[in-house]
């Protein structure tokens, strides 16, 4: 007899009052730098800080490229989504299989839940919810990544030495991980009857994601993805994908 999918219980808040007060002091510091330095490149100064990469394009194609000579990686995500998820969860893994030593924190209360299941379900250590709202990246623990000055109207990415910088990235990196826990500890409410990858699945299907999409975020074949779904289906005691996405929706909803 096969395990039917039902209501859960929801997370709990898991993040103490303390905690969350000591990142968001740490939060603010770090931008009050980030802001500090950024008027300062506008204006040309030399400041222990350089400008890297211009336009959102830009600094995908510079960070695709940079992080592969990248050895060590701590990073802060002020939110996320699956379609985010569905394109820079594979790319770390491969990053990692490389040798990439990574911890990735992201903003609790920024994750959408489906999100949340997601990474809970992806390898144990690399991920972390916590709070989390300046997003920056540590990179092999010598310069962080922060938002640059705006130039002509567009957004920059600028790599920060600047030693009280650096300090306050720290001292918010910190902060965050006291205030964090492991992503594989976030509750599955009314998934846990699955295993993590028809988790993983089912959150993916039901943001309306092609089961080919599906097998090359999972890095399976469209086979197995297409048996996890039709258990998947019979556990949700539906007949259709539509019916387990409309399923899957209202059990995300009572996270």
């Amino acid at each position: 007899m096969v395990e039917k999918v039902g209501v859960g219980l929801g997370p709990r808040n898991r993040i103490p009052e303390m905690r969350r007060q000591e990142a968001l002091d740490a939060a603010a510091i770090l931008q009050m730098r980030r802001s500090e330095l950024a008027a300062r490149l506008a204006r040309g100064e030399d400041c222990q800080a350089r400008v890297v990469a211009r336009t959102l394009a830009g600094i995908n194609e510079w960070m695709r490229e940079d992080c592969l000579g990248w050895r060590d990686l701590l990073s802060v995500r002020p939110s996320g989504t699956l379609p985010q998820l569905r394109v820079s969860v594979p790319h770390n893994r491969s990053l990692v299989a490389t040798g990439l030593q990574m911890v990735s924190l992201l903003d609790h209360d920024g994750c959408v839940p489906a999100a949340r299941i997601f990474l809970a379900n992806e390898e144990p250590g690399y991920y972390r919810f916590g709070v989390g709202p300046v997003q920056m990246k540590i990179v092999d623990r010598r310069y962080v990544l922060l938002q640059g000055p705006f130039v002509d109207d567009e957004s920059t990415l600028m790599a920060v030495t600047a030693p009280d910088c650096l300090a306050a990235a720290w001292q918010y990196w910190h902060a965050s991980m006291a205030s964090s826990f492991p992503a594989e500890e976030e509750a599955a409410g009314g998934l846990a009857a699955l295993t993590p990858r028809q988790r993983q699945v089912v959150v993916l299907l039901a943001d309306d994601t092609r089961d080919a999409a599906i097998a090359e975020t999972l890095d399976v074949s469209v086979r197995t993805v297409r048996s996890d779904i039709a258990e998947l289906m019979e556990r949700l005691g539906v007949r259709s994908r539509f019916a387990a996405g409309v399923r899957v929706k209202e059990l995300l909803r009572e996270q």
